[in-house]
């Protein structure tokens, strides 16, 4: 089983993906706290219910690793809709863009 859980949450949101085929998922974006490794930092970031593992997002400080962080989730999200996919509020209202999530 994959690893699809940010070790140290720092910032989360639920929403509702409808998958192209038209089920229903909850998906969990999470953003991790930034840590120092070796001359670097790294953020974990996870789609969970889209994408089945975490991914560390390095950047020069902890600033642009978060910057890079929310990225990333917005990346994947607009490769989500472009593909088919919808987007919706947790309560199932929506549809959603991208922009919705990221204002």
């Amino acid at each position: 089983m994959e690893n699809s859980t940010v070790k140290y949450v720092i910032g989360e949101r639920q929403v509702l993906a409808r998958m192209k085929n038209g089920e229903f998922r909850l998906v969990k974006l999470q953003i991790g706290l930034p840590e120092p490794v070796e001359t670097r930092w790294e953020s974990e970031v996870a789609l969970n219910g889209l994408y089945p593992k975490v991914v560390k997002v390095p950047g020069v400080d902890s600033f642009q690793c978060l910057n890079l962080a929310f990225g990333v989730v917005r990346t994947a999200l607009e490769k989500f809709l472009e593909s088919g996919g919808q987007l919706y509020w947790k309560d199932g209202s929506g549809p959603l863009g991208v922009v919705d999530l990221f204002s």
